[in-house]
């Protein structure tokens, strides 16, 4: 039995995406028909509308669409299926991209392909912008944050850290989709495949979005600033940029002293602005008596001591009239002990 397959016209409708944009995405990217008629005309299987699909989930995401064309060129046919099965899915139930047949069912006449896969673009980021858009597993985000990073792509990493930043809460973008990322491309790194250039870039991009959430929510922080600072020789601070941008985003102050911070400069800044919580973050491996323990002596004020990250030990114990010691395993712990400490419901 021959292999169904659809012209541009077709898959157009039944997609509910505008025709110039599969014509343009074909051309430009990669992304169109592979099947071939007995005249020679280039038709759409099955797995060419499955490859469509995604296209058209990856960039209603935020994801450009050569980044998307990328991770889909990656994938055989088995892997698209099983990434459209796991996306959120389209509610009309036809396979569609799930975009509005308002904002892409116009056939674009009288203007280029590219000016139909721009309108199109920004109406499908409309839709991601009002959560509305088709849902992309935090598996693909990740390919995806991974390719911009291999190919020092900024524009491209920034867009896709800041579409995720606005469809997902910080806490569960930082858990599913950037530590993910993060350590992929690390992984990549120690096993020569990245530059540390490739790093860098991804962790610095990371940094400034999360820091744009501090500054959209500057107006309503409010009451004594909570502390955030790594342990001494602590040079990993993301999670902390990542933490002071979800306390933002529930109105809670902080002050933010980034990595390395000296044990008696963070007594000091403990003293002049007594705050109700310290959390401290430690990625390589802690003493049990740490000289921090010892320089808590000064404290006289009801205060919460959080403790976060692999380095400190399991049996972290502090003996202090004043001071509540807390270690947290996780990012959603440890928000819900500076949220606690600082008189905040979640």
């Amino acid at each position: 039995m021959p292999e169904l397959s659809w012209p541009v016209g077709a898959v157009s409708e039944r997609l509910g995406i505008a025709a110039p944009t599969l014509r343009s995405w074909d051309r430009r990217h990669g992304v169109g028909p592979t099947h071939r008629t007995g005249g020679n005309h280039r038709r759409y299987s099955e797995t060419d509308i499955n490859r469509v699909t995604l296209m058209a989930r990856l960039t209603a995401q935020g994801v450009p669409a050569q980044a998307s064309a990328d991770v889909i060129a990656s994938m055989d046919d088995e892997a698209v299926e099983r990434q459209l099965t796991a996306s959120d899915g389209d509610p009309a139930g036809d396979g569609s991209a799930g975009a509005d047949r308002t904002d892409l069912g116009a056939d674009g006449a009288g203007r280029s392909a590219g000016d139909g896969e721009r309108d199109d673009t920004r109406a499908e980021r409309r839709q991601a912008r009002r959560g509305t858009g088709p849902g992309v597993a935090a598996s693909t985000i990740v390919e995806s944050i991974v390719s911009a990073a291999h190919q020092l792509d900024g524009p491209t990493l920034a867009n896709l850290y800041r579409q995720t930043l606005r469809q997902r809460e910080v806490g569960d973008a930082w858990t599913h989709v950037f530590a993910p990322s993060l350590r992929r491309i690390g992984d990549l790194w120690e096993g020569g495949r990245f530059g540390v250039e490739s790093e860098h870039l991804a962790s610095e991009l990371l940094q400034s979005e999360l820091r744009s959430v501090v500054r959209a929510n500057r107006l309503r922080l409010a009451g004594p600033p909570v502390l955030l600072a790594g342990a001494d020789e602590e040079h990993h601070h993301l999670p902390l940029v990542a933490l002071e941008a979800e306390l933002a985003r529930h109105a809670v102050a902080s002050l933010f002293f980034g990595p390395r911070m000296p044990t008696p400069a963070l007594v000091e800044a403990m003293r002049r602005t007594t705050p109700p919580a310290v959390f401290l973050w430690a990625s390589i491996s802690r003493r049990r008596h740490e000289p921090f323990w010892t320089a808590l002596d000064a404290v006289d004020w009801p205060m919460t001591v959080i403790v976060g990250g692999p380095g400190w030990p399991t049996d972290v114990r502090l003996d202090h009239d004043d001071i509540v010691l807390r270690q947290v395993d996780d990012f959603d712990a440890a928000v819900a002990a500076l949220l606690e400490a600082s008189g905040r419901t979640r």
